[in-house]
């Protein structure tokens, strides 16, 4: 039986490259032919992104006369907007799986923005030089700075004939509504928004079967913890020791802590008090939900509860009500299951 670890057996991870850019271990089978319609707008928006992908291709061969140099054509935009659940991060991982171009890369909201912000918006740039396709899942304004920063870096990509796909909760022109004084920045949301054809996506939440649930006695845990096949190393750590090691890393490094383990049981969860720790733990369980790695969780009280009632509804509420989402379906999956068992509308 793989062994228990500790946080202090995990090994540092390796600074963030754009090397390994693709749908995560829960989306990485996704296809547009796996994926289950449920409403018109679904079956509108699978037609839609498949066509829009099969018109990128490698990159034009170059001219044997480098002179007059060719500007490259302006890349184009897809948003598909559309409430949880509802199928949008499927079809985004099958758009990267269909496109005819090995130059494309995968990857979250969050992790763009921890990553500019890790290697800095020119190297950001020149690491993404090149790519035709861009899948970036959860796109959401939720604060001036990210605002800024998601601005000049799809500018650059664009003008250099990227092509981008993106998922969001938010219609891109209320982008920043509720959240910042999205008046002050107008301009850039705006000049956002025009880049990007908007394909909707409604239909019946797919985790909702999932709605409420509540933490693990901490007998319980003990018991799985010792008992649940894994087939990797399962990692056993205090809600305390879950933070330290939060605040030890910067987020982009988050992945490479977890690819080390295949499970993690936490103790004693209870409300985080301050908004930046909870915007750490939200990475982190993306993370975790992204991998398909087994949670489990002992605490008292309701799932919902982790964040407190002075910043829930707040600026970051709906990275706060995903995260809800995914932690219930997450402490529901079974141990053994089918890698890649991923449903056709899941979200």
């Amino acid at each position: 039986m793989p062994r228990l670890v500790s946080t202090s057996d995990l090994q540092p991870p390796a600074p963030p490259t754009t090397r390994d850019l693709r749908p995560p271990a829960r989306f990485a089978a996704a296809t547009f032919d796996s994926y289950s319609p449920q409403h018109p707008t679904q079956e509108a928006a699978r037609y839609r992104v498949r066509e829009f992908v099969r018109n990128i291709g490698a990159a034009p061969a170059r001219r044997l006369l480098p002179w007059p140099p060719r500007r490259p054509q302006r890349g184009a935009g897809l948003y598909l907007d559309g409430g949880f659940g509802v199928g949008k991060t499927h079809l985004l991982a099958a758009a990267y799986a269909d496109a005819p171009t090995p130059a494309k890369r995968y990857l979250t909201f969050q992790q763009l923005v921890y990553l500019v912000g890790a290697m800095g918006m020119q190297r950001a740039v020149e690491e993404f030089a090149g790519t035709r396709l861009l899948c970036i899942d959860e796109f959401e304004l939720d604060d001036p700075g990210n605002t800024l920063i998601v601005k000049s870096f799809l500018q650059a990509l664009f003008a250099a004939g990227t092509a981008v796909v993106t998922t969001s909760n938010t219609p891109p022109e209320a982008q920043g509504q509720g959240r910042f004084n999205a008046e002050d920045f107008r301009r850039e949301i705006q000049s956002l928004a025009e880049g990007f054809e908007v394909v909707p996506v409604d239909g019946p939440d797919y985790r909702a079967r999932h709605a409420g649930g509540s933490w693990l006695p901490e007998e319980r845990l003990r018991e799985l913890e010792l008992t649940e096949p894994s087939p990797a190393p399962r990692l056993s750590l205090t809600w305390d020791e879950l933070f330290a090691l939060l605040n030890a890393h910067h987020p982009s490094r988050y992945g490479g802590l977890l690819a080390q383990v295949g499970s993690v049981y936490l103790h004693g969860a209870r409300t985080i008090p301050t908004q930046n720790d909870a915007l750490r733990f939200v990475h982190f369980v993306d993370q975790l939900y992204d991998r398909a790695l087994v949670l489990r969780v002992s605490g008292e009280g309701d799932i919902a509860g982790v964040f407190d009632a002075t910043y829930r509804e707040g600026a970051y509420a709906k990275k706060h009500h995903r995260c809800v989402s995914r932690l219930a379906e997450l402490l529901e999956e079974p141990a053994e299951r089918p890698a890649l068992d991923v449903p056709a509308a899941a979200d």
